[in-house]
């Protein structure tokens, strides 16, 4: 639903150094234990992960080894070193600041035995490692190339500074930061190529939020994540894998982004009591136009498009949701 990225990163080795903090100092040693090999419990959790991503394309899970990015040529110099015989690789680094390291991991296709191409023009999958209380989860990221030097400390944490390089409709998204959001791995920054902040459309993010309409700015109280309109669950996600997504029954709504059908939701506003506005525009063959869509809100995981044609919508966890489809969305 998003433009592609296709940029091909140059693979640099990076040392990431301490920035005076006990925190940070912390980090950095943890990142150096863990420099040769993942620890026994990150490397189980991202293979349970693998093999449900393998098992929801409908192919089996092989295993693979992981070693540690490193070296100076080009991409296709990692594929040689890392990507054959069954090997990926992983860089280090601290994005939710407790001390621990976290991995970043990147894969010819999750480890999964398949016919077809292990990593097309906008590279292989790149799954996020991260520790938290009780061992590590995994996070699905996106397809690109990467490498160690895309590593960068922001205060007392790490992000991941992808090369964007594509047009959006305001202009130029140079660079994407992915990062800890609390929750999450996503993407928590995008900058153009003069460095200011601006959102997926490369528009500056100051000039994002146009006066409200008839209430405050706020996401609707139902659970971010995957909604199926009239229908099912599985029945959604089938058409989503069978047929346009667009055409598809399967939405998506978070507080950065949404999308039902061709409607591409920018922001929300509160009407009152249950009742929330999604203003958007609406993509059609002859380009765009301006679009809303008010909801009345049921339940976390309930909500109704009242009006002449009703619709109900139910959210549908992401764990149902196959990686082909979450990519589309998410990206």
């Amino acid at each position: 639903m998003k433009n592609a990225l296709t940029h091909l990163a140059l693979i640099a080795a990076v040392s990431i150094t301490a920035c005076g903090s006990d925190s940070t100092a912390a980090s950095t040693e943890a990142q150096g234990d863990a420099a040769t090999a993942l620890p026994p419990a990150a490397m189980a959790a991202w293979e349970t992960f693998a093999r449900s991503q393998c098992r929801d394309q409908g192919e089996r899970f092989a295993a693979v080894r992981l070693a540690p990015l490193a070296g100076d040529g080009e991409a296709v110099d990692l594929v040689e070193q890392h990507f054959s015989g069954g090997k990926g690789g992983f860089v280090s680094a601290d994005f939710n600041a407790d001390g621990r390291p976290d991995f970043v991991v990147t894969t010819p296709g999750h480890g999964c035995v398949s016919d077809g191409p292990a990593y097309g023009d906008r590279g292989p999958p790149v799954d996020f490692i991260v520790s938290v209380a009780g061992g590590y989860q995994v996070f699905n990221g996106f397809m690109d190339w990467i490498s160690p030097a895309m590593i960068a400390r922001r205060g007392d944490r790490d992000v991941l500074d992808l090369p964007g390089g594509f047009n959006g409709r305001c202009g130029p998204v140079t660079t994407i930061a992915w990062g800890w959001t609390g929750d999450g791995v996503d993407a928590v920054e995008r900058r153009n190529d003069s460095g200011q902040l601006v959102d997926g459309e490369g528009c500056a993010v100051s000039a994002q939020r146009p006066v409200n309409e008839g209430g405050a700015e706020s996401f609707p109280p139902i659970e971010p994540g995957y909604w199926a309109a009239d229908a099912s669950c599985s029945d959604a996600i089938r058409d989503a894998l069978e047929i346009p997504l667009d055409q598809s029954g399967l939405g998506y709504f978070d507080a950065q982004r949404g999308w039902s059908g061709r409607f591409e939701v920018l922001r929300y506003t509160a009407l009152g009591g249950d009742r929330y506005r999604m203003h958007g525009r609406q993509h059609t063959e002859n380009g765009t136009e301006p679009a809303q869509m008010d909801i009345v809100v049921d339940s976390r995981t309930s909500f109704t498009e009242p009006g002449e044609f009703e619709r109900r919508y139910t959210h549908c966890p992401t764990s149902q949701v196959p990686n082909a489809v979450r990519r589309e969305f998410e990206q």
